[in-house]
Formats: C-alpha cells, sequence, structure tokens
C-alpha cells in the first residue's frame, strides 16, 4: 500500500492527538497546515498496513546512532550506567515525551535530568500527551525500536 505524503502526515498528526498536531502544524506553511488539518479531520480509521508503513518511516527518520558493545571501566573508577539515556538527546522531543510515559515513574527523572536542554518542552508534550485508540501498536512498536537503548 502506497501513500502519499501528506497521508502518512495526516495519520501521523491523528496518531499524536490534537494538541501536539496544532503545535506541529503551526511550523508549516499555511496552505499545507490547512490541507493536512481538513485531512485529519476527515481521517477514516487507518488500516493495520496504513499503521506500520507510517511508523516504518517514521523508524527511518529516528536518528540514534547504533549501539555500541560495553567495555569493562578501568580498575577504581565506577561501572557506568546500567542505561545511555543520553542516547536520546538525539531524538525529537515528541519522541522522548512518548517514551516517558512508557517508563516507570522513578525512571523518568533521571531521563529528563539527562536532557537539560530540552527539559521544559519534553515536560510541556509529556503532559500535553493523551490516550488514543493506537497506542498499544506504538507502544509495542517503541519498545522495539529503543529495546536495549531505553528499555531493558
Amino acid at each position: 500500500m502506497a501513500l502519499t505524503g501528506r497521508e502518512k502526515a495526516t495519520i501521523f498528526l491523528s496518531i499524536l492527538g490534537a494538541d501536539v498536531s496544532s503545535r506541529v502544524l503551526r511550523y508549516l506553511p499555511e496552505e499545507i497546515a490547512d490541507l493536512i488539518a481538513a485531512g485529519i479531520n476527515h481521517l477514516p480509521t487507518p488500516s493495520p498496513q496504513a499503521l506500520s508503513e507510517v511508523l516504518e518511516d517514521y523508524q527511518s527518520f529516528l536518528a540514534l546512532p547504533p549501539g555500541r558493545t560495553a567495555e569493562a571501566p578501568p580498575p577504581g573508577r565506577p561501572a557506568a550506567p546500567r542505561r545511555s539515556f543520553p542516547a536520546l538527546i538525539y531524538e525529537r522531543p515528541q519522541t522522548t515525551a512518548f517514551l516517558l510515559t512508557l517508563l516507570p515513574e522513578s525512571e523518568r527523572s533521571e531521563v529528563l535530568a539527562a536532557l537539560p536542554r530540552e527539559k521544559g518542552v519534553i515536560e510541556e508534550l509529556y503532559a500535553g500527551l493523551r490516550t488514543n485508540p493506537l497506542r498499544p501498536k506504538l507502544e509495542a512498536k517503541f519498545r522495539e525500536l529503543f529495546a536495549g537503548k531505553v528499555f531493558q
């Protein structure tokens, strides 16, 4: 199934929810934002194939560097933390905010402390996230994409 760029954008923004989508649309040229906003309002429930295509495209734009193997610390030095949350500095704030919803409360502050530059934006996005029917599929895909980097 070949979706157009506009259809992919419409599906992706519908997944993000109205608040986040409206913030994203503010940065697009007015005529494009109007086309996508109109598409969101008339969007039928996307098929699993369409969702898969949109998520695969999203995955191709993720900027996480490939994982490295851990080396033993030199004698007298403490071991590195069990996960590298600073790897998230390469991710978009929207991605990081969604990932925060998947982490236990105790780890959220650790993630935010590792990202001081965008902490305020991420906290704002996190507070504005809403649940939607596609959340279980998104959660499964994000857990797969970030396995070993954020999730054990």
